[in-house]
């Protein structure tokens, strides 16, 4: 039993470590990806289909473009391609000529973009205040931010042997996220791993979209993952990945 309890005592302790490191990481990046625009709080886009990203977690362009989404309010469908991701891989170099990320698609206006900085002068033109040439100027300041915070946690950055051109299930599951939370990074990281694509809804501090977790979950806490091919709904980021490894961890 002594040994048991030091076991048991042992993960508790790796745990927190992981919660401490994801904490470093999003302690660089500031305020980014914490808070919806005040020009979408008072505005929140809902265009009819959700963008698709091809980026991966580790990928400090790709960080910059997640933090932007969150606050612009936008949802997504995420297509994780960490190294070793034959199928988003293979696809993204048919559909834009080269693996190069992030890659953003918007069916709403037929828009196809690489370019991190191109992307985020997109949508904030497209779906925000429009962006102001300050945000432009500064830009180099926040890759070095971005890059930071990828020195600090490098994971989410390849896919698990075995998995790299698994078939999605039937039904993309759905994370409510917040850029910026070091519980969500945590999930995310492991949806890239298991290379699994997943529809993304953001729900920054002042998100039009926070009640709508509310009343699906009960309460407003993320991360919050929902799996339509199991009618699985949960909360808290550990359980979230215990799932995640069950049901996924293998071919």
């Amino acid at each position: 039993m002594k040994l048991v309890g030091q076991i048991i005592t042992s993960m508790m302790e790796i745990a927190t470590l992981d919660d401490i490191h994801s904490w470093a990481a999003s302690s660089v990046r500031g305020l980014r990806g914490l808070s919806v625009h005040p020009y979408c709080r008072q505005n929140p886009p809902r265009p009819p289909e959700p963008l698709i990203l091809y980026e991966f977690e580790s990928c400090p362009f790709c960080r910059k473009v997640r933090e932007v989404l969150t606050e612009v309010d936008l949802e997504y469908i995420c297509r994780p391609c960490p190294r070793g991701s034959t199928r988003n891989r293979d696809d993204l170099k048919a559909r834009g000529g080269r693996a190069q990320f992030p890659y953003l698609v918007d069916p709403n206006t037929e828009t196809e973009l690489y370019e991190s900085e191109d992307i985020i002068t997109y949508l904030v033109d497209t779906y925000g205040p429009g962006r102001k040439a300050l945000g432009r100027l500064l830009s180099p300041l926040n890759t070095t931010g971005a890059l930071a915070a990828t020195a600090i946690r490098p994971k989410g950055g390849r896919v698990r042997p075995g998995l790299e051109d698994r078939k999605n299930p039937d039904e993309l599951l759905i994370l409510y996220n917040l850029e910026i939370s070091p519980f969500c990074r945590k999930v995310r990281e492991k949806l890239n791993e298991l290379n699994l694509d997943y529809h993304v809804k953001n729900v920054g501090k002042h998100s039009a979209r926070r009640p709508e977790l509310v009343d699906r979950g009960g309460k407003m806490m993320i991360p919050y993952l929902v799996d339509p091919n199991t009618n699985v709904e949960m909360y808290e980021s550990d359980d979230i990945i215990d799932y995640l490894e069950a049901a996924y961890g293998s071919p």
